[in-house]
């Protein structure tokens, strides 16, 4: 484009020099009206950038050197405007995607505003289960049956942009309870601060997501030990990871909010110190090891209206039917308790094997203090190819890859799981020496990562359970399915 004005500039100045000469006008000082290009005037940074030289004398030169000048200074022109029209594309580009991200839609929508300081989500869970029994040994009349075990409604999001907020209600039982009701502060660098109602530090199984669940309960001394000194209360944590594959986190809480709150001579609330420390050595794609401890110490207990006791039961890894086949009974006198459990697990792949174990001390005045301990490990293989996330320190969603009804039939997972626990040092004599384990084998069929079909067959068996009248064994199988979906 230069070359071609330079010569069509020269062309005419050589056809119009000698009129030039003729009439003697300045061509240092006067534009001809026939060449448009003259007319055109340079911006000021146009005219600042690119000068024409001094005049040499020659009106030939130096009407061909304004002419190159001319060129360079739309040269620069021409630059600025493409600049121009690339942050005005861009500007339009940011704007439409901040229009596209105030109201994303999945499973519920996802509102935000354009600085992204603020958001609002919906948020549920539904467990809807189903299971029937065969009782093999012991007596009791299993219920078959239907049930939700979760119906959680709520919302979280974003404040202030340094703010997280959480609050969720459980319908489930025929009755209503909060889950979580928490704000979290974001802004110290790999810390997190949480005030409010949530899960306190414990161990693999409970802090880890409801619906990421491999099989339809954790273990159980998981839920026995954990509703004693854990689970989801009242209280303020810190959450430091100063690296991806490290993760602390320590709180001080009281009880959940669901506890009822002394009156009168009724016990006070009790309180405790909950910590857990996770690190992976190995933490990437389809290749994880995990460890992690996990400790607390509770005091100023009460189990129902008794000061200074403690109660530990669980279910045989179903909640259809309310039978414990792991109780205590009432333990009194109990000063404080103490945990200190350990967790392993490791993802190969398609594989995952994981296990836990804890032990439970009861500290109890002017009486002999008990232990208890509890342990499960469990494999899993994803037969469709798919691999567990792994995210600070705890399984993350699996994600299948192929959705239903999208490109394929979606993840199909086996699982495997043997789960222990021993109460037998009980003082209560009529559930001294009880102790349960069971078998679990499982199959999960995910159809996208937000919905999933669970089955499970559980083999059950203990002494002195509950579950038998006469004192002896009682053995048992249960056949279970859940609809999961969350949101």
């Amino acid at each position: 484009m230069r070359i071609l004005l330079l010569a069509g500039a020269s062309l005419l100045a050589l056809t119009n020099t000698p009129a030039l000469a003729q009439q003697g006008e300045d061509v240092s000082t006067t534009q001809s009206s026939d060449t448009p290009i003259d007319s055109l005037e340079p911006s000021e940074t146009d005219a600042q950038a690119v000068q024409a030289p001094a005049p040499t004398g020659d009106p030939v030169l130096d009407r061909l050197n304004r002419l190159e000048a001319r060129v360079k200074q739309l040269e620069a022109r021409n630059a600025q405007l493409e600049q121009q029209v690339e942050l005005n594309e861009g500007r339009l580009q940011a704007t439409e995607t901040r229009a596209a991200k105030a109201v994303q839609f999945a499973w519920a929508p996802t509102i935000s505003e354009p600085t992204g300081q603020f958001s609002f989500k919906p948020r549920g869970v539904i467990d809807a289960d189903a299971a029937g029994f065969n009782e093999s040994k012991g007596g009791y009349d299993y219920n078959d049956g239907t049930a939700f075990r979760r119906a959680r409604l709520g919302f979280e999001g974003t404040a202030y942009k340094w703010f997280n907020y959480r609050a969720e209600v459980d319908f489930a039982g025929n009755a209503v309870n909060i889950t979580d009701a928490y704000l979290q502060y974001t802004k110290i660098p790999h810390t997190v601060l949480t005030l409010g109602q949530h899960k306190a530090p414990f161990g693999l199984e409970s802090n880890n997501s409801d619906n990421y669940n491999i099989f339809l309960e954790r273990g159980m001394f998981t839920n026995a030990f954990g509703n004693a000194g854990a689970e989801r209360r009242i209280g303020l944590s810190a959450a430091y990871s100063p690296k991806e594959n490290l993760n602390l986190a320590v709180g001080v809480f009281g009880d959940n909010e669901s506890i009822n709150r002394g009156s009168g001579a009724a016990p006070g609330e009790s309180w405790g110190v909950n910590g857990r420390a996770t690190w992976e050595p190995i933490l990437d794609t389809g290749r994880v090891v995990h460890l992690g401890l996990s400790g607390f110490y509770r005091t100023a207990l009460k189990s129902g209206d008794v000061e200074d006791a403690v109660r530990l039961n669980d279910r045989p890894n179903i909640r259809v039917d309310n039978g414990n086949i792991a109780d205590s009974a009432v333990i009194t006198d109990v000063d404080s308790l103490r945990y200190a459990g350990a967790e392993a697990a490791a993802v190969f792949g398609p594989l995952t094997v994981a296990g836990e174990a804890g032990r439970l001390w009861l500290d109890r005045s002017g009486l002999p203090n008990e232990d208890f301990t509890g342990y499960y490990a469990f494999a899993t293989y994803l037969l469709t190819g798919e691999t567990r996330p792994f995210k600070g320190g705890n399984f993350d969603r699996v994600r299948p890859l192929k959705e239903l009804g999208k490109d394929g039939l979606g993840a199909f997972e086996a699982a495997a799981r043997y789960d222990h626990i021993d109460l037998s040092n009980t003082p209560d004599p009529v559930r001294h020496g009880n102790e349960a384990s069971s078998v679990t084998l499982g199959l999960n069929w995910y159809f996208n990562p937000y919905a999933k079909l669970m089955f499970n067959w559980i083999h059950f068996w203990g002494d002195n359970t509950p579950l038998d009248p006469d004192g002896d064994e009682t053995k048992g199988d249960a056949f279970a399915g859940r609809l999961h979906l969350d949101f």
